[in-house]
Parts: C-alpha cells; sequence; structure tokens
C-alpha cells in the first residue's frame, strides 16, 4: 500500500507542520500570559493536545501513545490527549459513503444509511459506525481518505530524520534508521484493513485461552479494501476504569497484563497500539481489546531472546541478561569493552529485578539499556522496539490502575511457556 511520497506532498506536509506548530507555540505562549492561574494548566493541556490532531498522520498516533502515559505527562494532559482515542475530528458522510460504495461492488444491506448517521468512534485513521447485520449489531470500521498519502509523507521524514540523527556521535550506534523503517512499515501496515481483519482472527484465536479477555468477531463477508465489520460490544466507556471497585479494576488489569504476556512471550505476536480507544474495562472484570491494525510479528529469534532477557529480568540474573543482549547485537566494534558492558547491563538488572510497577520504570530501563549498548560501541537489535512500545502503554495503564502489581513477576508462567515452546521448535 505504501507508495514513495512525491517531493510536492513533501514540502506540502512539512510547511503544514511548521505552520501548526507555529501557531500552537503562538496560542500557548498566550494562555500562560493571561489566563487565571486556577485555569491556567487545564487550557495549556487542552491546546496542546489540539496540535496531534491538527497535525494528523503519525502525529496523531503518537500523541495516543502519550495519553496513556499519565505518569509521564501528568493528568491534565493526559486527559486532554485522551479524546485523541475515540472523538477526533470525523470524517464527512460523503467521504464515508465513497469509501463503502468503492470498496463493495454492492455493500451490505443496511451499511450506506448506516454511514450517514454519526460515527459511534472516531480515530486517527478511521471512523466507526454501528450497523444492524442480518439481524446483529455490527461496528463498521472505515478508513479515512487520504490518510496512506499522510502516512507516507510523515514516515519519509521519520526516515530522513533518523538518518541524519544517526550521523551525532551520541547515536551512532543506536540503529534509528532501521527502528524509523520498522515502524514505517507497520504504521503503513494499519492502513490494509484486509490485513486487520487477518489479525482481528487471529488475536481472537490467541487470547480465547486468555481468561477474562473479549475479541470482537470479524465478519469476513463484510470486509474489504479499506473497510472492515467486526462484532459490535456495547457499552465501551473509557472512563469507566476510574470508576469500578478496585477490586474489579484489578481484575481488569490482571487481565490485559496476562493478555499481553501471553501475546508477547508465547505467540512473538504484538499488539503495539493498546491505548484506551482500543483497550476498554468492563463491570464484569473483563478487559476488551479492539482492533488489530497496528501489530508486529516478532521473529522466533526475537521472541526466544526476549523472553529469556525477560526470565533473567525476573531472577534477577543480570549476567545472564548481558550474555542474551550480546548474543543478538548487529555488530560490535573492534574496541567495544565487552567486560564492561556485562558488568554495567548486570548491575542495572539487579537494581530493578522485583520492582513492582510503581516503582519500576520501564521507560527509563530502556533508555538505560540502548544507552550501555552506545557506549560500549554495541549496534543494537531493532526488532527489540516493538514489544518494549507495547509494554510502555501497559506499564503506563498497571501504574495507574493496579501499582501493587508485581509487573516482572506476573509474567512468570508465560516466559515459562514460552521458553518451554521455543524449547521444543528448537531442541538443537
Amino acid at each position: 500500500m505504501q507508495s514513495r511520497p512525491s517531493p510536492w506532498l513533501l514540502c506540502r506536509r512539512t510547511l503544514h507542520l511548521i505552520v501548526h506548530g507555529s501557531r500552537t507555540l503562538a496560542r500557548l505562549l498566550l494562555i500562560a500570559a493571561v489566563s487565571p492561574r486556577e485555569h491556567r494548566g487545564e487550557r495549556l493541556a487542552a491546546e496542546a493536545a489540539r496540535l496531534p490532531e491538527r497535525l494528523g498522520g503519525a502525529f496523531l498516533k503518537a500523541g495516543q501513545l502519550l495519553a496513556t502515559r499519565v505518569d509521564l505527562v501528568g493528568e491534565q494532559m493526559a486527559e486532554a490527549l485522551g479524546r485523541l482515542h475515540d472523538r477526533v475530528e470525523p470524517m464527512s458522510s460523503s467521504q464515508a459513503l465513497r469509501a463503502a460504495q468503492s470498496a463493495f461492488d454492492e455493500p451490505p444491506r443496511g451499511f450506506l444509511q448506516a454511514l450517514t448517521r454519526p460515527p459511534v468512534a472516531s480515530g486517527s485513521i478511521a471512523c466507526v459506525y454501528r450497523v444492524d447485520l442480518d439481524g446483529a449489531p455490527a461496528a463498521i470500521k472505515v478508513r479515512r481518505p487520504d490518510i496512506a498519502r499522510t502516512f507516507a509523507a510523515d514516515i519519509a521524514m521519520f526516515r530522513f530524520m533518523a538518518r541524519i540523527a544517526e550521523r551525532v556521535p551520541a547515536l551512532r550506534r543506536v540503529p534509528l534508521a532501521n527502528i524509523a523503517g520498522q515502524m514505517g512499515d507497520c504504521l503503513i501496515g494499519q492502513l490494509d484493513f484486509s490485513r486487520e481483519a487477518v489479525n482481528l482472527r487471529r488475536l481472537r484465536s490467541v487470547l480465547a485461552e486468555v481468561p477474562g479477555t473479549v475479541v470482537p468477531e470479524a465478519y469476513a463477508a463484510a470486509c474489504a479494501d479499506g473497510v472492515v465489520t467486526m462484532e459490535f460490544i456495547d457499552g465501551l466507556d473509557r472512563s469507566l476504569i476510574g470508576r469500578l471497585p478496585s477490586e474489579t479494576r484489578e481484575a481488569g488489569v490482571a487481565a490485559l497484563v496476562r493478555a499481553v504476556y501471553h501475546m508477547l512471550f508465547v505467540e512473538g505476536f504484538i499488539h503495539v497500539d493498546l491505548h484506551q480507544g482500543n483497550v476498554y474495562f468492563r463491570r464484569d472484570g473483563k478487559v476488551v481489546i479492539l482492533d488489530a491494525g497496528f501489530v508486529f510479528r516478532m521473529s522466533d529469534m526475537a521472541r526466544t531472546s526476549f523472553t529469556r532477557f525477560f526470565a533473567g529480568m525476573i531472577q534477577g540474573n543480570g549476567e545472564s541478561c548481558a550474555e542474551i543482549l550480546l548474543s543478538t547485537v548487529r555488530r560490535v566494534e573492534k574496541n567495544a569493552d565487552i567486560g564492561r558492558f556485562r558488568s554495567d547491563l548486570a548491575e542495572l538488572v539487579v537494581r530493578n529485578a522485583g520492582a513492582v510497577a510503581r516503582d519500576f520504570d520501564l521507560a527509563a530501563f530502556a533508555v538505560q539499556i540502548f544507552d550501555l549498548q552506545r557506549r560500549h560501541r554495541l549496534f543494537a537489535e531493532p526488532e527489540f522496539v516493538f514489544p518494549l512500545l507495547c509494554l510502555l502503554s501497559l506499564e503506563g495503564t498497571v501504574r495507574r490502575f493496579h501499582p501493587a502489581m508485581d509487573f516482572q513477576l506476573e509474567a512468570a508462567p508465560y516466559v515459562m511457556q514460552g521458553l518451554l515452546t521455543a524449547a521444543i521448535e528448537s531442541p538443537t
């Protein structure tokens, strides 16, 4: 689906970013100067949160991820960014109708009428509408027009900036261009709704054995290019988790954690987009996981290595973790200090092992690992960025709603299952 953006599109997109970024900065300065102190924080957060929506494309995805990290951006900013999950400005009815008519030779009965009504949710890539399909409620997810062109331009800019950043001496051993390339491929993959329908079916199958999780069924006969139709799950409210009794809330968070660990360590099938527009908690303690567009399939080698590293974390075995990372690096420079890397990494692991969610900062931990590899002249494996992104969004939810959870120990049974699976698949 990805096409090389034209120079004209790149110039236009760059100008769009500069104009809206400058206007937002001016508005923020004005608000800071004239707003009453008691409302200043709220107004600054609301204005800053509008910028990702104005920029759209990949920047909107970044805003959605930031909204999951109240521990990093604060309550007011997280609340303001939260509407980017499902309340972005929707496309027009005429745009939705054109998308459905181009996707199907003959749209299923009721589709066109449903698309003339306001969507029930509106995200960065698509709008979702409710329709009666053969007497049962269904959700139609319709891709926004021109989103592929916008994403292609943004990804081209990210790759260009990554290549420039790699020339900075302090970043030369961080595989920024490879990371940007893999991230770009995943983002573009989100726009392939035929692929998403397949991923949704796999996600439903993978999580069928994980208690407390619900994944909607995809209706293959009503899916096409730019349209995914799935089971409609009623009563979803992303703010409900904050009003649930603590036991119910913690049960839902635990179910989500188990689902992620099963996908990560056993299946190597990573859902990278676990924001509050794709994850909903219910009053019965179950968690609903929607959308399977932004997923990544790890190689068997990467899944096994990441699982073994997490096992070392759980055990506080820093030496083992160091050996695993050394086995995955892309390249080692001649003057690399392997012995010092082993000792520094072991110390970092021991320092963080056994910490509960409120005390374990995964973002800082990941940055320190990459920095150790850079300082000791090791070229890191870029594929590990995807499980880290998944765990970062998960960590934000856990730290906010179940801070006493042992984030690492909870993974133990899935790590053991993943290692057993790897041993069976590769007995040598």
